[in-house]
């Protein structure tokens, strides 16, 4: 398949969802069996960090690093490689003359100033390149490199950066769009993206530099694909027990009417509904177990500077607000498909918190930011918090630059800075821009930077 098919699968498979199979589906979620009951009220952002003997004072020099383990949301060019194919050809033109790349490669509006991880190592006086950018084709893996393109993975690992024997090694960014806690197969990998999971990002790093040391700062920002595809589970297992139901029912009566065929398919939804919801939450229990467990090793390998950031509330999302199958969803009502997508994220978060509560790290509230963000856009100069700045031509913000704003919704290069969203889950370089200055405060909260 040609790269950029590649690139617009990826794209598609990473963000749509059928919203309106997924609404009719989970329309009864609130009904009986305690299929999405409220996360318990445990561990907190703040009672982590009270208790953490995480270090209060910055280290030695400052920080000289900046490590980086998650998904899109920290990604800052793993896939640029397929970026450069669609732009640099007419009828854009767009050179690649190195990373970041103008045209796209990054999932948000390519161009700006990048995602949070670039903006904060910046602010950091730290330089930071993807460990690796590739991707997949029928004919195998292709990597990037300054040179050009080559098919092992080896020479293209750190190739925007001294190499890690130097000690001057950039390319700590692991993250991946797509890429899940354990599972290797993340969203988008079938279409060509390499999805490395963050176990197998935390293993790369400790193959290539041995372990952390002081003068690192430490992130994890994962799970969100692990929600996503739960979310997706839930859909297609209840759309699979309502289809057996009928199936069934019609095998013993073949001269069933269209309104008692109705009736079967609405009590097999009412009975499957809560049971998938229930194995969905267990599901994003697990990954919140295993995100935890990587911090864990982290610190015991060294790491002594750790963040480790609670997932935002993607049913705030476009993405998240489409799931009723127009552009508003009440993800506090719970016969809304939002309202359990809301739900999985508070279960994997509340997990998290409580797995982190006594170690040696800190956490940065995402939810709480995004939720802020959403209540008061003006507080955090956004005019627009509802609508994709991109093109939905471009499919997602990993092919999305200066020159393909969503004009029918009336986006424009001259209000990128003040709109929250990119596409229907990444936010503009402002979104990001966000992330960068709440995460740099709290560092200085935590005595971590001047």
């Amino acid at each position: 398949m040609h790269m950029r098919s590649l690139s617009r699968a990826l794209s598609r498979t990473r963000l749509a969802l059928p919203a309106t199979m997924l609404a009719a589906t989970l329309g009864l979620a609130a009904c009986g069996g305690g299929g999405n009951p409220t996360p318990p009220a445990m561990a907190t952002p703040a009672s982590v960090n009270a208790v953490s003997a995480a270090p209060q004072s910055a280290p030695s020099g400052g920080f000289k690093q900046f490590v980086v383990f998650g998904d899109s949301l920290s990604d800052d060019g793993a896939y640029t490689l397929a970026a450069i194919t669609v732009y640099s050809l007419s009828l854009y033109n767009i050179p690649f003359t190195g990373l970041p790349y103008a045209g796209g490669g990054e999932f948000t509006v390519n161009g700006g100033t990048g995602n949070w991880t670039d903006v904060l190592a910046k602010s950091l006086g730290i330089s930071l390149t993807p460990n690796i950018s590739g991707y997949g084709t029928i004919a195998g893996d292709l990597y990037l490199t300054p040179s050009g393109v080559t098919t092992s993975a080896s020479a293209a690992t750190c190739a925007f950066s001294a190499p890690p024997a130097s000690g001057q090694a950039s390319c700590t960014d692991f993250a991946q769009g797509g890429s899940m806690v354990s599972n290797a197969i993340g969203i988008g990998h079938t279409a060509g993206a390499l999805t490395y999971p963050l176990t197998t990002q935390l293993q790369n790093y400790l193959t290539q530099f041995g372990g952390f040391n002081p003068n690192q700062l430490v992130a994890f920002l994962g799970g969100n694909n692990d929600i996503l595809t739960a979310l997706q589970t839930v859909q297609s297992s209840v759309t699979a027990a309502v289809q057996q139901a009928v199936q069934q029912a019609l095998a013993a009566n073949p001269n069933l009417t269209a309104a008692q065929q109705q009736a079967v398919a609405a009590q097999a939804k009412a009975t499957a509904t809560p049971q998938a919801a229930a194995v969905a939450q267990a599901t994003v229990g697990s990954a919140a177990d295993g995100l935890a467990g990587l911090v864990k090793t982290a610190v015991a390998k060294g790491a002594s500077y750790v963040t480790v950031y609670t997932l935002p509330d993607s049913s705030l999302t476009p993405l998240g607000q489409s799931l009723s199958g127009g552009t508003t969803c009440n993800n506090q009502d719970p016969t809304q498909p939002c309202y359990l997508l809301s739900n999985l994220v508070q279960v994997f978060n509340q997990r998290l918190l409580n797995d982190l509560q006594g170690q040696p790290v800190k956490v940065i509230d995402g939810f709480a930011l995004l939720n802020q963000e959403i209540a008061n856009p003006s507080a955090f100069g956004f005019t627009n918090v509802s609508s994709m700045w991109c093109d939905p031509l471009t499919v997602s913000s990993l092919l999305c630059n200066m020159q393909t704003p969503n004009t029918a919704a009336g986006a424009s290069v001259a209000n990128v800075g003040s709109w929250l969203f990119a596409d229907d889950l990444h936010p503009t370089p402002a979104g990001y821009d966000v992330i960068a200055s709440a995460t740099l405060s709290a560092l200085r909260g935590f005595g971590w930077v001047q």
